[in-house]
């Protein structure tokens, strides 16, 4: 499908199409004026949430690899380079937003670190540990000198 022609509105459920004509004034755009609005503006849509957003990413994103494909027969102008790059970044930049919504919202749990001996400690190293040690061993060696 040309990025030229309209949405396919048939295609999204019937709440993503409506979003869709009422974004547009009441009529039906084509799938690049689709294609051009960005992810954050569409999430900011009232009506749109990522599952709609994904519905119509799926068919301007066939749209523009077709698109591709069509022109990777030609040799393509540094200006048509640059404008397939934008549009494969903002794929990329959408992608990372759907990882960063899906991945779990837990605390993050630090790794354990291994001291110089090979066994794991919790948290710090516990500078003041040494200190007491090497206080513990003069107090044993103060005992054998009592006068």
């Amino acid at each position: 499908m040309p990025l030229d022609e309209p949405f396919p509105l048939n295609a999204v459920p019937s709440r993503v199409a409506y979003v869709l004509v009422r974004e547009f004034k009441g009529r039906c755009p084509s799938v690049r004026e689709v294609d051009e609005i960005p992810d954050k503006q569409w999430l900011a849509t009232p009506g749109m949430g990522p599952a709609s957003l994904q519905a119509i990413r799926s068919i301007t994103n066939a749209a523009r690899q077709q698109e591709v494909s069509d022109i990777a027969s030609h040799r393509l102008s540094d200006a048509e380079l640059l404008k397939r790059l934008e549009g494969l970044q903002e794929d990329l930049r959408w992608l990372e937003a759907q990882l960063k919504v899906r991945l779990p919202k837990g605390p993050r749990r630090r790794p354990q670190r291994q001291g110089h001996n090979g066994a794991t400690r919790q948290g710090t190293d516990f500078p003041g540990h040494e200190a007491r040690e090497a206080e513990a061993s003069e107090h044993r060696s103060d005992q054998g000198h009592i006068a």
